[in-house]
């Protein structure tokens, strides 16, 4: 799913409008190692985007899971109102394994297009390093030697995740204010950028696909790291935008998966909002690893009841 700027933060709207090489995508996620499933997890979330109310584009997001290995592919799409002044498309995917501690990714690639020009981006990591990296078109000397341009070293590239692996959260324990509580490294192939997150609350949601009829909400913030101009404007402004986050259970599996997405605009909200929810077999292997984070946030302590660890709780806005 690609949709709605990566660039700034987790999502910048304004004039990058769609850009997501991995929309939401603001979350670890780490599986303990397995042998091969008898058959496949799958699952599929469809979205719908809007900027103030009017809809402006769809994206499509799947993960598909066989023992430790994982894949997950996404498009996304600016139509209607847009589409009159912005005509924007594109496909994400990234492949790797599930350790037990994290996601290992070993190839991610973009391409998108705003119907004049088309970008690619290819990539290849293993053991957590970048291997291989291609972009096209390539970046020119004069973006890569601006004097405010903050270089992308080889140390900022490891250790860090691809947007599309960053799209989902695995080993939650239902809704864990731990999986809110983060900084995910996500390097795109251009920039390097934290997101941090922060636990809110648990809300209740009218909704038949989400389990148990609550997500989980966290704030969301980008940071710049490296790959960004420094005297750029548009990501200080970025580093200020408060995005809401919130995460859907999905049926089958110890998954988390963008449920909504909130970015306040010059032009009003822009919202990232799942519009159906579908699953398919069991997840083969669970993890432990929130199980292993710092329980709790800043202003509640968690209280399990049932499958659902949670804090505060408020109702569907």
């Amino acid at each position: 799913m690609t949709a709605f700027a990566w660039k700034a933060g987790a999502w910048k709207a304004g004039g990058t409008v769609i850009r997501l090489a991995g929309l939401v995508g603001l979350v670890l996620a780490g599986q303990a190692a397995g042998g091969l499933a008898a058959e496949p997890y799958k699952f599929d979330a469809d979205y719908r985007v809007s900027l103030s109310g009017v809809p402006i584009g769809k994206a499509h997001l799947t993960g598909t899971f066989n023992g430790p290995r994982y894949r997950i592919d996404g498009y996304g799409s600016l139509t209607g109102i847009a589409g009159a002044f912005y005509d924007y498309k594109a496909s994400a995917s990234s492949a790797g394994r599930l350790s037990r501690d994290a996601p290992l990714p070993n190839a991610f690639s973009v391409n998108a297009t705003d119907g004049e020009k088309t970008a690619t981006v290819r990539m290849t990591m293993s053991k957590g390093r970048v291997n291989r990296l291609q972009l096209s078109p390539r970046p020119s000397k004069h973006w890569l030697q601006h004097p405010f341009r903050v270089r992308v070293t080889e140390a900022h590239k490891r250790g860090t995740l691809d947007p599309m692996s960053a799209l989902i959260v695995t080993g939650a324990d239902g809704l864990d204010a731990r999986a809110c509580n983060r900084t995910v490294p996500i390097f795109n192939g251009r920039e390097r950028f934290d997101v941090q997150l922060r636990y809110r609350s648990i809300r209740t949601v009218s909704d038949r696909t989400v389990p148990g009829g609550r997500v989980l909400v966290c704030g969301a913030k980008y940071r710049a790291v490296a790959g960004h101009r420094s005297d750029k404007d548009e990501v200080k402004q970025a580093e200020k935008v408060d995005i809401e986050l919130q995460l859907s259970p999905v049926e089958g599996s110890d998954l988390l998966v963008p449920y909504r997405v909130h970015i306040p605009t010059p032009l009003g909200p822009a919202v990232i909002q799942a519009s159906g929810l579908t699953s398919k077999g069991a997840l083969s292997k669970r993890s432990a690893l929130l199980a292993s984070a710092p329980a709790g946030h800043a202003d509640a302590d968690p209280v399990t009841t049932g499958s659902i660890r949670t804090g505060r709780e408020l109702p569907e806005r």
